[in-house]
């Protein structure tokens, strides 16, 4: 199985270069790293990398979802049967690869037939992200037993994830206009109602920086302590944008109407509280509002 490596990149010089090595030291071999860049401004693409490195440099910043479709797209058109990809800060173990494939060729062929992306686990420090799955109550992370390694998930993040080429080509491409938060949440849905399925593997590990442009901070009112969760302007207006949409227009299960309205609350509610506790808080309130009302209105071709 013809595997390619794949990176997304915007103004990550510091940490590239580790990316780059660890795919190149994969147990699985790979034979080519694409390495789609963003318009990065620092000069991360002014070194040297490795021969099978190649390089597409795009004009704009496309975001992950935009890299994403171009990936796949180049993937399929050179022939490759699998895409591992992976955010610029990520570092997969010497053996993730070959892990998730091992995990593949082990499954029953009806079912290798159905599984279009199979998932590293993604760790920082002692926190581990698990995939998702959809259910009545809405999109769950799953809490999975140490055993069997492996566990069925309808969605994750991009990095560390292993996309079936021949699946992608049924599925159709990622939208670029997601451009970033809640992309690969949709995209994991646009999957699973065409009858695909997904799997993380455990033991298969990418090291990834969970919480860089996300903070968690804690206020006190009165004898409480309340818990704010802040993101820079730009993902609250992608991913309240992207959010919306999803449960307007694209979300087609079961208490349609009553998981959008609860979404809503839920991201509501930390906008209030970063309203009352976060400073500079006004950037991030616009760009919640502007997501809500493009989100709304359906227009995925405005950027923030």
């Amino acid at each position: 199985m013809k595997v390619l490596g794949y990176i997304h990149t915007y103004n990550d010089a510091e940490v590239i270069e580790p990316t780059i090595r660890a795919l190149c030291e994969q147990t699985y071999p790979i034979p080519e790293i694409l390495l789609v860049d963003n318009a990065s401004a620092d000069g991360t693409l002014d070194r040297t990398y490795p021969s099978k490195v190649t390089i597409i440099r795009n004009a704009d910043n496309l975001g992950c979802c935009g890299g994403v479709a171009i990936g796949m797209q180049y993937a399929i058109a050179h022939g490759y049967d699998w895409i591992y990809i992976l955010d610029a800060d990520s570092a997969p173990a010497p053996d993730a690869i070959e892990k998730l494939l091992h995990c593949y060729q082990n499954l029953s062929p009806p079912l290798q037939a159905t599984t279009w992306w199979l998932a590293s686990l993604l760790k920082e420090g002692g926190f581990a992200h698990h995939a998702s799955v959809f259910t009545p109550h809405g999109i769950e992370m799953v809490d999975p037993p140490p055993e069997p390694s492996y566990y069925r998930c309808d969605t994750n993040m991009w990095s560390g994830s292993l996309y079936r080429l021949d699946a992608v080509k049924d599925v159709g491409l990622p939208d670029a206009n997601y451009v970033l938060d809640y992309g690969d949440v949709i995209y994991g849905y646009e999957g699973m109602i065409r009858g695909y399925t997904g799997f993380t593997e455990q033991t298969s590990v990418v090291r990834h920086q969970l919480s860089p442009v996300d903070t968690l901070q804690h206020r006190r009112f009165g004898r409480r302590l309340v818990e704010v969760y802040y993101a820079a302007p730009i993902r609250c207006y992608y991913s309240w944008r992207n959010s919306i949409y999803f449960w307007i227009y694209k979300y087609k299960g079961e208490n349609r109407v009553r998981l959008g309205l609860a979404h809503f609350y839920r991201i509501l509610k930390n906008a209030i509280k970063v309203a009352l506790f976060i400073r500079g808080r006004g950037p991030v309130l616009r760009a919640c509002v502007r997501g809500t009302w493009d989100g709304l209105n359906a227009r995925l071709e405005r950027r923030y």
